[in-house]
């Protein structure tokens, strides 16, 4: 097989594309500084807790499913403001319906966290650990003030408006069928 550095070249840029629309959904949909915090902090007790290697898989994949649906809605809620002047019923369907899949998903996830964290003598004897350890209450003060701080402020800029400049082309007066 021979090296195509053309080839390479493209699979660098889409990996760019794709990581520029997270950083663009982090820096601008506070939902999705909400499932980060929620993310890390749940990650964090999970150390604590101790997961096997398939519970932590099975994390792996709710976590990403939560951030995934929220990425698709930003996406979809983008396409409409791209499409839409003015209110329309139909965006207003679209964007109800895709920021009730983020929500469906969220509430499969609680579930999936009762299901891996639901043995109550495990929880109560980790809460317990974390109680009891300076190191532990520090950490998640610490760990709920920048969360506080990420999930409100994130990483905008003062002037921050939630307007994106995009090339808008003309609308024609055809209608498309």
């Amino acid at each position: 097989m021979k090296f195509n550095n053309k080839e390479f070249k493209g699979l660098v840029k889409s990996f760019s594309y794709a990581f520029r629309g997270i950083w663009f959904c982090i820096k601008n949909e506070r939902n999705m500084r909400i499932h980060i915090t929620a993310s890390v902090f749940v990650l964090a007790f999970s150390f604590i807790y101790g997961l096997t290697p398939n519970q932590y898989a099975i994390l792996a994949l709710t976590l990403g499913s939560v951030m995934m649906c929220e990425l698709v809605n930003t996406a979809i809620e983008a396409v409409v403001n791209l499409t839409s002047d003015s209110y329309d019923n139909l965006a207003r369907i679209a964007k109800d319906v895709a920021a009730g899949a983020v929500l469906l998903c969220a509430i499969a996830a609680v579930g999936v966290g009762i299901a891996l964290f639901g043995n109550w003598d495990k929880l109560f004897a980790t809460i317990q650990q974390i109680i009891s350890t300076p190191w532990y209450i520090i950490g998640f003060a610490l760990w709920l003030v920048l969360g506080i701080v990420f999930i409100f402020h994130g990483f905008r800029p003062k002037e921050h408006t939630d307007t994106v400049k995009i090339y808008r082309p003309k609308k024609s007066n055809t209608k498309m069928k």
